[in-house]
């Protein structure tokens, strides 16, 4: 596995926020739920989306739930102008500019916890000091792709 710090500018997104247990399907009821309702808004709004969809991780899981933002990252102005039009549970966010240590995870995505331990134990052994936020851009439509070839970006904030 290949891991590769960058310098990244600020990025607007466009989410919902959605919780979810670890059991069964329900993860994937929630992204499934959370992209329906971003992507269904971008759509009716007329807004190009600038990636496929993400999941944005503001804090690790805790007590068996895992909190995130399923959304797309849009242009600066589109993002500002579904913040001011303040429309149900759409809501605009900002992925501050700085440094992130990057992957692509492929495989399936209930293996992606693998991936992201292997990323938080490089970072440890090479001293790089961490935070958040952790990002996930999903590349391939699962309804498409095999399982085995899916691919997702992942990104984790590199402390200052």
């Amino acid at each position: 596995m290949t891991f590769e710090r960058k310098t990244l500018p600020e990025q607007h997104y466009l989410y919902v926020d959605r919780e979810a247990s670890f059991a069964g399907t329900e993860i994937a009821d929630a992204m499934a739920s959370g992209f329906g309702a971003v992507f269904g808004y971008v759509e009716e709004k007329g807004i190009r989306p600038l990636a496929m969809p993400m999941a944005v991780y503001m804090e690790m899981p805790a007590g068996g739930t895992m909190r995130f933002r399923a959304g797309v990252l849009v242009g600066a102005d589109d993002a500002r102008s579904a913040a001011q039009a303040g429309e149900g549970e759409i809501k605009a966010g900002v992925i501050p500019a700085g440094d992130a240590l990057t992957t692509t995870h492929i495989g399936p995505y209930d293996t992606l916890n693998e991936t992201h331990k292997a990323m938080w134990d490089h970072m440890k052994a090479q001293g790089m000091p961490d935070a958040m936020p952790v990002w996930e851009i999903y590349v391939d439509d699962p309804g498409k792709t095999p399982p085995a070839e899916l691919r997702t970006q992942i990104y984790k904030a590199v402390g200052g």
